[in-house]
């Protein structure tokens, strides 16, 4: 049943949520609570919910998925202890170490490795890690970073595509329509590697190709100089953390149960670390970003609020079946696509949720297309501005900070789009393709 009034209050509710994340210099959480608050009151008061704990109780927290904020909560541990333990920035030396000093091997490398890590651990911590040390050891060699951080964050949203575990926004979308590591290795990889090499490709060819060579002396004295095993202060306990973190990943793909994978290798690789670190649980949880995972719980409430309110109902009635399923499955995804590059990713993952549920379940629209064109377009999105991914907000942070010369917002935002623009084209091919086969 549709109430139209109360449909509007809470949407009005989760445009202020929205506006005040995409805001600087606003307590967003504290925004996004108090509206949580404001529409399940008004929510429970309009449906006559009774004043008794346990019903408000049944009709706002439960909710809340939990699961995937278990999830996202212990994968900001692992990011965490990972990026303690000096694990990436031993990868992007080693790498550079086994490229030789040759450009096109070392943007190859560094390129895989960044969507690799991207796939496992938040993308932003790959940055905040791996962008100074690419900037450091281009100093070394005397050229220019901006391209290798370039192809980085343009490459790290194509990394977010790989598993169900990549992003807040995978594992929202994973734990609503039940999707596991298995059905990302069916229907994205391909796609994934495909991209990522056609993306190193034109970046090798378009930009890399034009830089100044590096000078074959300045090589041979910087691969001498570096030496991997400095950056290691606890060869037991760095073998450790890589291994588990290696198990993890094994664990993902082999266990249905992704939030209990996650919560029990959290849990262990603190234990293990403390000895070391001397950070109990207590004080790992105080550097975990709270801010989005409340975040992430008021917006569960709110979306909520809004299909109590009729938000379904009203999806039912739109005449999709006069678009077909081809189309509005391409209409998915250049939308959403758009959307998550003007407005932030999160709120625009959970406002398709029940979109597409009603889709496949009302509509009986084919799920493996529909689901794949809202994973990309939800990653890819980001690409088109600068400010619609975290991660390419704190390159340019690193690149400004650096004082890196031939990378800027002007130059991430016009590279960023013509990117976002063959990723999506390509993405429409395969999803061509993706729809003759399912």
């Amino acid at each position: 049943m549709i109430n139209l009034p109360l449909l509007i209050f809470v949407f009005i509710v989760f445009v202020l949520i929205i506006i005040s994340y995409s805001m600087k210099d606003v307590d967003f959480v504290a925004i996004s609570l108090i509206c949580m608050f404001i529409a399940a009151f008004v929510t429970g008061l309009v449906l006559e919910v009774p004043l008794i704990f346990e019903n408000w109780f049944d009709n706002f927290v439960l909710s809340i998925e939990w699961q995937a904020i278990i999830i996202i909560l212990s994968m900001s541990i692992i990011s965490k202890i990972a990026q303690d333990s000096n694990v990436l920035e031993y990868l992007a030396v080693k790498i550079f170490k086994i490229s030789r000093g040759n450009q096109r091997y070392f943007l190859y490398l560094i390129c895989v490795i960044t969507t690799l890590l991207a796939a496992v651990i938040s993308d932003v911590v790959v940055v905040i890690i791996l962008a100074p040390v690419v900037v450091r050891l281009c100093h070394f060699l005397k050229i220019r970073s901006g391209t290798y951080l370039l192809g980085m964050t343009i490459c790290i949203n194509i990394g977010s595509i790989i598993t169900p575990f990549s992003s807040g926004e995978n594992i929202i979308i994973s734990t609503w329509f039940e999707l596991d590591t298995g059905d990302f290795f069916r229907y994205f990889w391909v796609f994934s590697f495909a991209l990522l090499f056609l993306t190193i490709f034109l970046i090798d060819k378009l930009m890399l190709s034009k830089e100044p060579k590096i000078e074959e002396q300045q090589r041979k004295y910087v691969l001498e100089l570096i030496n991997t095993d400095v950056m290691i202060k606890n060869k037991k306990l760095f073998y450790f953390n890589s291994f588990a973190i290696l198990v993890t990943i094994v664990l993902f793909v082999i266990l249905p149960l992704l939030y209990l994978t996650a919560v029990i290798s959290a849990v262990l690789l603190v234990l293990v670390n403390r000895k070391n670190t001397k950070k109990p649980m207590g004080k790992i949880l105080k550097e975990v970003e709270w801010e989005i995972i409340f975040f992430f719980i008021s917006m569960y409430v709110v979306i909520n609020c809004m299909l109590q309110a009729g938000f379904r109902d009203i999806i039912g009635l739109i005449p999709f079946e006069s678009f077909g399923p081809i189309l509005t499955i391409f209409i998915i995804l250049i939308l959403v696509s758009l959307l998550s590059g003007f407005i932030a990713n999160t709120p625009i993952t959970l406002i398709f949720l029940p979109i597409i549920d009603v889709l496949i379940e009302e509509f009986f629209f084919p799920a493996t297309p529909l689901l794949f064109a809202f994973i990309v377009a939800v990653n890819i999105g980001g690409n088109i501005l600068p400010s619609g991914a975290a991660a390419d907000m704190m390159t340019l942070k690193v690149a400004k900070d650096n004082s890196v010369e031939n990378l800027d917002y002007k130059r991430l935002l016009k590279t960023g789009a013509v990117f976002a623009f063959i990723h999506i084209v390509s993405a429409m091919g395969f999803l061509f393709i993706l729809i003759l086969f399912t």
